[in-house]
């Protein structure tokens, strides 16, 4: 029977696993990383992996799992608990990427290389990471539906549109932070991309297609009594 000690250990050293898999997976990839690859990160002996997981496969579905739950569950959550108002939540999930990037850099890079490497047929642990990215895009596609049908964001261009463009340059947002951190101020670069983005999907934005050059830019037309614009505050 183990001791209140022995289970303390136990948890530790899978704990350790996971952070060494978290790591290796979004620095090498995952068909890269060896079994003793993991075992040198975590500082553990093959035995000892084998104890908490039968194979690198488990090792990936606890990976997935911690990306559910200390990802898109608190993602979710926190968005929804922004209140009814569509900008608001939209903000919210700005801010809450961008916390989430900044604190755990390791897991954001693990789902980003992830996403590139595995393909959706090679098993049903891969199968439910892609569920998570789906449910992360659908998630935000709803959103964004939700603040056009309110008049806040443009209708020219489609929900799914705006959330494929508002994910990749999220990614990009992130590898530059991490390639450029000594010459980058990681807050002004979230600051920075929020408002880009958010100028770019407003109700009363401006095509960017200049006619000739000398007649400027077309206006989109807007419905009538939509908001001429949706302002926060820097904070």
């Amino acid at each position: 029977m183990l001791t209140k000690d022995d289970e303390g250990k136990k948890k530790n050293s899978r704990e350790r696993i996971l952070k060494a898999a978290t790591n290796l997976f979004g620095r090498r990839g995952y068909h890269a990383t060896r079994i003793e690859d993991l075992t040198r990160a975590a500082g553990i002996s093959r035995g000892a992996l084998y104890w908490h997981f039968d194979s690198k496969s488990d090792v990936l579905a606890a990976v997935v799992e911690r990306l559910r739950k200390e990802y898109l569950e608190r993602f979710i959550k926190e968005v929804r608990a922004a209140g009814p108002v569509p900008m608001n939540k939209i903000w919210s999930a700005f801010k809450f990427n961008a916390r989430f990037g900044a604190e755990h850099t390791d897991l954001v890079h693990c789902l980003r290389n992830l996403s590139l490497e595995l393909s959706p047929s090679e098993d049903n642990h891969v199968r439910a990471f892609f569920r998570i990215l789906e449910r992360q895009r659908n998630f935000i596609v709803d959103l964004i539906k939700e603040a056009q049908e309110a008049g806040n964001i443009r209708t020219d261009l489609t929900a799914e549109t705006l959330a494929a463009v508002i994910l990749a340059i999220h990614d990009g947002i992130l590898l530059q932070w991490a390639a450029f951190k000594n010459c980058l101020d990681g807050r002004e670069l979230a600051w920075s991309f929020r408002q880009v983005i958010l100028a770019g999907m407003a109700s009363d934005a401006n095509i960017i297609h200049p006619k000739g050059g000398s007649r400027g830019l077309t206006k989109i037309k807007r419905k009538r009594g939509t908001p001429r614009n949706w302002v926060k505050k820097k904070g």
